[in-house]
């Protein structure tokens, strides 16, 4: 039987839920905040055994594609950038779109089982090539303005 994503993303989460409430680890920057990232990494935990559960495995990961998207465009906006990355926010857009570009075909893949003439694979592969071209791409900014400062902002 096949393991879909959205089942290996719950455990994932559920163990990380455990792990943070027993205290045994919780990233460095939740220490103090254990019952909010346990309550976050279960929630995640959740909505992702649901879909797997009823079988809408693929319609999340369209609307998470469908998310990155729009992330991106309120990154290149300047609406809204995440915390902590101002003045990253085109090497972000570039890995938002990387990822959905992977997750919208993927997502119409586990809905329909159809590979739409083999373009699933193409468009999955250019997915992956855009997220490593965005890391690239966030790394070299950081460097750079690392030189330029002596410190960087993602510390």
């Amino acid at each position: 039987m096949f393991v879909s994503f959205a089942w290996t993303f719950a455990i994932f989460m559920f163990v990380l839920s455990i792990l943070a409430i027993t205290r045994y680890w919780v990233p460095a920057r939740w220490r103090g905040r254990e019952r909010r990232y346990t309550a976050l990494t279960a929630g995640t935990g959740t909505v992702f055994l649901a879909a797997a559960v009823l079988g809408w495995s693929g319609w999340l990961a369209t609307l998470m594609g469908a998310g990155m998207l729009a992330l991106s465009v309120l990154a290149v906006t300047r609406i809204w950038t995440p915390p902590r990355l101002r003045g990253f926010e085109l090497p972000f857009a570039v890995l938002m779109v990387g990822f959905a570009v992977a997750l919208i075909p993927g997502g119409v893949y586990l809905q329909t089982d159809d590979e739409m003439r083999g373009a699933v694979p193409t468009l999955l592969l250019t997915g992956l090539a855009v997220i490593v071209a965005g890391w690239v791409f966030m790394v070299r900014r950081e460097r750079r303005l690392r030189r330029e400062n002596g410190t960087g902002p993602l510390q």
